[in-house]
């Protein structure tokens, strides 16, 4: 089953209604809520947010480090658990497997070279879209590292106080309190005292949303209700009832691979595509405050208040890279695209919205391409691999993820 569904929540007892198309009110506050996500789930949106998350950062960071905040858990995966650092757009990520964390940091930062190097000629060559963004690691602590353990373990958890590789890397923050609340009020249980809890729960405060473009809900799925915010998957159905631009985010979502792709060379292997959001700054600075010319003046900090909404690539742990080969066209990204998450639109599922999808992608491995002066040879690799994603899912009608995945050595 899905992550994110369940057949019974564990806030209802079994004598309670479990399904979203049950409303015990009118229709009205559905539909506010399906407008409101229209407006906080899109790419272009700025929201001012009030959550206890935002206070909660705002207040740490006002601190100025005077004092070391604890540190909490915000994510669990296969690779390893992300804490938070209060009052810090950064976190840490901490896992068990030496190899797959450190090529989780490796790649991570090489996808987000990548992104940084091409991000102009994307934004000239796509005006109207958003560039996907990727986090960047910063610093990397191995199991044996006795001064950064000496200093931090107790900060840790209780059940969370080993000694394992960590990585810093920017953190993604939770889409706003007013995207959560309305994401529980469309498609949690309606019962009253599972609203309250679900809206009260500490972990559903750590909403990131999967884009599943490439998938609809199954006639099961629409009838059961959502258990948690974390990793929340919203497929093409639901964002077609949502008002969403469906087109928007897959645009951004093509030229977010063609990245991946031709500039990291980086197969994306279980890469993760999700709506998460960012803070900004009270002047909207890019970088560092330099002018000393003018008379000394205050300088915002950092304003976790005022978030943007933007479409992240993160978690390349189980990725490698690749050489600009037809093998590896073949071997790695077509296996990689097909056994992940279906975060990428498929013929399948809706045809307009992959050809679409396809034209940006090949544009944007085009401007890639062609500003690394490949011979036409390479230049044709992109087409090559969308062929052989149409040829191989034709052959395959049961495809298995499972036989098909291709981890790094």
């Amino acid at each position: 089953m899905s992550e994110g569904i369940v057949r019974a929540l564990r806030y209802t007892t079994l004598t309670e209604p479990t399904t979203r198309t049950l409303r015990e009110e009118s229709e009205e506050p559905e539909e506010l809520a399906k407008q409101r996500l229209k407006r906080t789930l899109s790419t272009r949106s700025f929201i001012s947010t009030t959550s206890s998350f935002a206070s909660r950062m705002q207040r740490a960071a006002l601190r100025s480090g005077l004092e070391r905040q604890d540190l909490r858990v915000i994510g669990l995966g296969s690779c390893g658990t992300v804490f938070e650092i209060p009052g810090t757009e950064l976190a840490f990520k901490k896992g068990t497997s030496e190899p797959s964390i450190w090529r989780d940091f490796c790649l991570t930062n090489r996808v987000h070279n990548a992104v940084k190097r091409v991000r102009r000629m994307m934004q000239k060559a796509f005006p109207n879209s958003t560039i996907p963004r990727t986090p960047l690691c910063h610093d990397y602590h191995p199991a044996d590292d006795e001064k950064f353990w000496s200093a931090n373990l107790q900060r840790f958890p209780a059940d969370h106080r080993t000694k394992q590789p960590l990585f810093t890397l920017d953190q993604i923050l939770p889409l706003p309190q007013e995207t959560r609340m309305n994401l529980i009020e469309e498609y949690f249980d309606q019962n009253e005292q599972v609203q309250k809890e679900a809206k009260d729960d500490q972990d559903n405060k750590d909403c990131l949303v999967r884009v599943y473009l490439g998938e609809r809900e199954s006639v099961r799925q629409q009838s059961e209700v959502y258990e948690t915010l974390r990793n929340f998957p919203l497929r093409l159905n639901m964002m077609e009832d949502l008002g969403l631009e469906v087109s928007e985010l897959a645009d951004e979502m093509a030229i977010g691979l063609a990245i991946i792709h031709w500039q990291a060379q980086v197969d994306g292997m279980d890469v993760e595509f999700v709506l998460g959001s960012s803070a900004t700054w009270d002047s909207e600075q890019p970088e560092g405050y330099d002018n000393d010319s003018a008379p000394p003046h205050k300088v915002g900090v950092i304003n976790f208040k005022n978030r943007a909404v933007h479409v992240w690539m993160f978690d390349f742990d189980k990725a490698t890279r690749i050489e600009l080969t037809r093998v590896d066209v073949n071997t790695r990204l077509v296996p990689a695209f097909l056994g992940n998450d279906p975060y990428f639109p498929r013929p399948q599922v809706d045809k307009e919205l992959w050809d679409a999808f396809c034209g940006i992608y090949l544009k944007a491995s085009e401007v890639i391409l062609r500003n690394k002066g490949v011979d036409q040879r390479v230049m044709d690799l992109p087409q090559r691999f969308l062929d052989e994603v149409l040829r191989v899912s034709r052959e395959h009608e049961e495809w298995s993820e499972q036989d098909n995945i291709v981890f790094a050595d």
